[in-house]
């Protein structure tokens, strides 16, 4: 329908968005000048045999959602089938006729963008939105009209945050269309049982997809992941894990909720939407209204949508001894207290507002350098922060904390954003939002420098922010610790981030992208122990040979992995009693089934014996895990040799051409070394939280914690020579940054390396460039992040 100008009484202003069977538009009514949206569908495009029943249906299905009326549902206005005028794409210069549904026009932004950016509503705020996207359910299940495909995509929120839901009985139509065609429309991972199955369905099915919903706004997470038949086992068989598992913030009763709602049987769920928003109701009035729902693979912050009304002020007083002023000011409007904090400054205030959540109190005259923390318990609403020097913040120090879960590993980096980068228009809190969002992609970072050589990851630099860096957040478990935002002498705002980061999921993730992309990274060298088990059956018998003719294939794949300069294993382990027994990290196993073919022949008599292979599965086994990393199953024709030696070692070489090093490299899980770095002769504790800084923003330093004031520092660092990456990755650039040698080794004693710190350099003017100078890390960063963040001074190495 290119150059479309009317349908019926609407003017065709612009295009809006291409749909499964249409395009929709925006339009405009001159009668009684209205802008609405327009979505159409062209009766020609349709199979002939479906045409007349998918427009009926699509007539019947308007008819049904134009009689529901309610602030929370996006109105239908119009139904028509017109020629369309204006439309240079019908044939023999006839219009072709359009049926089309003219319906509210609204500005918004779906809730699936605020999902899928990872933004969390405080618990208010998702009791507010889901009341209002059920109390809309409700009144069209009254009517008799049931949505059949809610999903985030279909729930918009305006910019007051009041909400809209969208496509009433108008996706059935279209899911029904492709279903039958072949091709899958809408979301399945927020299908009901009965849709599924085929059944027929009600209102409750709607039911169920909110349960969805609510249980992504709880946890971050789908309950139902993977493919489309792996959802549809999920939903008809398996229960997910219960929301307070994934979030711990939340009491057992959002457990019952979500689980209520989510029933495989109909007749088990609440029976209308005015229930559900309920028992919605009664969980959050048994818990703290103000907390924000917080998800352990993201870090959590306080937000709210701008202009949405909340039923209770954001902050209380927790007792008569708060100052009326401060009553005031916790009811304000935004714009309101705003304006406050500009007075405030004009006059020179120094007052400081921290805001516990969930605790519900004030406190005044805290001093404001001290930095914030985020843990998955006690999220914390950030404010603007003041420029002050970082090494006036009290550092954070090394505390006992859980051991890392299998597959994750604890991180620290250092966000950075310029505040005049001019992306951020003056707007403070967008810089400092940068700062955090740099702080996550420098975990994620970290991770692929472990698997990645420097060289291959700077060059590839660009689609790895794109792909990967920019969902950083699906990569963090849990965040322990979040410092607060500073503007720093550098003239940065910088912010410190520690983390259990999902380094498997970052693993995959990249070898994912690398196929997809087909980017051939340069794997760093790692040391994978590599165990092989080969059975050899007869295919007729199915008994195995014995274990020493399996040998013989065994050891030439042995050779094989021999030859990428890795370790063979046994299966039982290096040694199966010693205190410091390993096992491998993969296991190859085979599986060959051959047969001894044998003919005589008929001029000489003499009976000739081959050995054929009638087929070979080979796998292999991610030891850590137990997950099969790969597995192929040939059934080759014509493949026989004259021996059952020369049959073996063949086989022994077609099994080992299924792996490469690179393959190893791809799945190896690469280990961290844990060592203490002493520098001794720093000029005072200042000085040793602002190399803590330094030492967070290094890529190699996977982690780093201040242990004492004087100097004492636990460093993670990847594999290798620790001494050689404190020289070359630690103190080479803080020299390059300070102009002068003022770090030098003193000696290594096993995990422990001392380093001295020269007197001469503790001159002000030296130590001053440990803040006024840009964080060394960034000396060896990718061009494109160093590029808008390195200042005069600073040369680039």
């Amino acid at each position: 329908m290119s150059g479309l100008t009317r349908l019926g009484k609407y003017e065709i202003r612009r295009e809006l968005g291409k749909g499964a069977m249409g395009i929709v538009y925006e339009g405009f009514d001159p009668v009684i000048e209205r802008t609405v949206a327009i979505k159409t569908i062209r009766p020609e495009q349709l199979e002939k045999s479906q045409a007349a029943e998918i427009l009926a249906r699509f007539k019947r299905e308007a008819q049904a959602a134009g009689r529901l009326n309610h602030p929370n549902i996006v109105a239908i206005y119009d139904y028509d089938e017109v020629v369309a005028e204006g439309d240079d794409t019908s044939s023999a210069g006839e219009g072709a006729r359009v049926a089309f549904i003219a319906m509210e026009f609204i500005k918004g932004r779906e809730l699936k963008d605020y999902f899928d950016a990872d933004e969390r509503f405080a618990l208010r705020e998702v009791e507010r939105i889901m009341g209002e996207l059920l109390d809309a359910l409700n009144h069209a299940h009254s009517n008799g009209v049931t949505h059949r495909d809610m999903k985030p995509a279909n729930v918009i929120l305006l910019a007051d945050g009041k909400v809209k839901v969208a496509d009433f009985g108008i996706a059935r139509i279209e899911t029904s269309e492709l279903t039958q065609a072949g091709t899958i429309l809408g979301t399945p991972a927020y299908m009901s049982p009965e849709q599924f199955l085929g059944q027929p369905v009600d209102g409750r099915s709607d039911l169920f997809s909110c349960g969805v919903i609510l249980y992504q706004f709880l946890t971050g997470e789908k309950p139902f992941t993977g493919t489309v038949t792996t959802i549809m086992h999920k939903v008809l068989k398996e229960e997910p894990l219960p929301p307070s598992m994934l979030n711990v913030t939340l009491p057992p009763a959002w457990d019952a909720v979500v689980k209520k709602a989510m029933a495989k049987s109909p007749a088990e769920r609440y029976q209308t939407a005015a229930e559900f928003s309920a028992a919605i109701k009664a969980a959050v009035s048994n818990q703290s209204a103000d907390q924000t729902v917080v998800n352990l693979d993201a870090t959590a912050v306080n937000r709210t949508i701008p202009g949405a009304a909340t039923s209770a002020p954001a902050v209380a007083p927790s007792s008569a001894s708060a100052t009326p002023a401060a009553a005031s000011a916790s009811t304000r409007t935004p714009a309101a207290a705003k304006s406050l904090v500009n007075m405030a400054i004009m006059a020179g205030a120094a007052a400081a507002l921290l805001i516990v959540v969930g605790g519900g109190y004030l406190l005044f005259g805290k001093d404001r350098n001290a930095p914030q923390t985020v843990t998955q318990n006690a999220p914390v609403a950030s404010s603007a922060p003041p420029t002050a020097p970082a090494a006036a913040a009290e550092a954070p120090r090394a505390s006992a904390e859980p051991a890392a879960e299998p597959g994750t590993m604890i991180i620290s980096a250092l966000g950075l954003a310029d505040p005049k980068d001019p992306r951020f228009n003056g707007d403070p809190a967008a810089a400092q939002a940068e700062a955090r969002a740099d702080a996550k992609r420098q975990l994620v970072e970290k991770v692929l420098a472990l698997y990645v050589d420097k060289s291959s990851l700077d060059k590839n630099y660009k689609v790895i922010e794109q792909k990967l860096l920019s969902h950083s957040g699906a990569f963090i478990k849990t965040v322990l610790q979040e410092g607060a935002p500073e503007t720093g002498k550098d003239g940065l705002i910088a912010t410190q981030t520690r983390a259990a980061v999902k380094v498997r999921d970052v693993q995959k993730s990249l070898n994912q992208m690398s196929k997809e992309e087909r980017i051939e990274f340069i794997r760093n060298n790692g040391d994978p122990k590599i165990s092989i088990l080969m059975a050899i059956r007869n295919a007729d018998s199915a008994q195995p040979l014995p274990p020493e003719r399996s040998q013989l294939a065994e050891n030439v794949v042995k050779e094989r992995i021999k030859s990428f300069g890795f370790r063979v294993w046994s299966p039982e382990g290096e040694t199966k009693t010693g205190p410091n027994a390993q096992s491998a990290d993969f296991q190859i196993e085979g599986e060959v089934k051959v047969k001894q073919l044998s003919a005589r022949l008929a001029a000489s008599g003499i009976t000739v014996t081959k050995t054929a292979l009638t087929s070979w599965t080979v796998k292999a086994i991610d030891k850590s895990s137990g997950e099969e990393i790969y597995l192929n199953t040939v059934s080759p024709k014509g493949r026989s040799w004259a021996t059952e030696d020369q049959a073996l070692i063949e086989i022994g070489k077609l099994v080992g051409e299924e792996f490469s090093r690179n393959f190893f490299l791809q799945h190896f899980n690469f280990g961290a070394q844990s060592i203490s770095l002493n520098i001794a002769g720093l000029p005072d504790a200042p000085s040793a939280r602002l190399l803590l800084r330094e030492l967070r923003g290094i890529r190699q330093v996977l982690d780093a914690q201040l242990l004492a004031d004087s100097g004492k520092f636990r460093l993670q660092l990847p594999e290798g020579s620790a001494t050689d990456i404190v020289q070359d990755a630690v103190l080479k650039p803080l020299n390059t940054k300070l102009g002068q040698n003022c770090f030098a080794l003193a000696g290594a004693s096993g995990a422990v390396i001392n380093v001295n710190f020269s007197g001469a350099c503790a001159e002000a003017a030296v130590r001053a460039r440990l803040e006024t100078v840009p964080p060394a890390g960034l000396l060896n960063a990718p061009e494109s992040r160093s590029k808008g963040l390195l200042k005069a001074g600073a040369v680039k190495t």
